[in-house]
């Protein structure tokens, strides 16, 4: 977890609380993930338009992959690894987080996370439930294991085995139920 978030991290991370907050009403507190490229935050607040905390981590879509995997499909050896290092980076969290927010985002690479567990987009918010997403996930190490990729639909890119490896982490080490996707 960074504990001098980037100017520009920071904006982003208000921004996208904005957007959230905006649509979602009714709810106390709240919790936003976003997965970009070479970094991932989480935001909180209340019924404000910013977020009263910010945490910013070292890992993302394509660091993650390319920190960790090495080959493609990833190794579980592989995978592990980067499964340790998200988990140290999240675990802090879990006694700083209001407990019972839910957690929403904007993200498309998780919109195809949720795609994938078998959901159509035709609502204003999609619903990726931990047991949907880990359905997913259980479909990736059997490919990481010798299922050949080709006997699932899933994309064969490490980015997009590191983005699901990463929402399965926050997911479940901050125990968050389901996430969900604003569209």
């Amino acid at each position: 977890m960074k504990i001098n978030i980037p100017d520009e991290v920071q904006l982003l991370a208000t921004d996208t609380y904005h957007i959230v907050r905006h649509k979602v009403t009714g709810i106390k507190t709240i919790s936003v993930l976003h997965i970009d490229d070479e970094f991932c935050f989480i935001v909180q607040g209340t019924e404000t338009k910013k977020p009263e905390k910010i945490w910013a981590f070292d890992m993302g879509t394509e660091k993650t992959a390319r920190d960790f995997f090495i080959h493609i499909p990833p190794t579980p050896g592989e995978v592990e690894n980067a499964i340790n290092y998200v988990e140290d980076e999240v675990m802090p969290l879990h006694k700083l987080l209001t407990p019972d927010s839910g957690i929403y985002s904007t993200d498309e690479r998780i919109r195809e996370i949720l795609q994938y567990a078998g959901f159509e987009e035709n609502q204003d918010k999609l619903i990726l439930t931990r047991v949907s997403m880990e359905r997913v996930f259980s479909r990736l190490a059997a490919i990481i294991t010798g299922l050949p990729s080709s006997q699932d639909v899933l994309p064969a890119s490490n980015t997009f085995a590191a983005t699901l490896l990463i929402l399965r982490e926050v997911m479940h080490h901050l125990g968050f139920k389901d996430i969900t996707i604003s569209v």
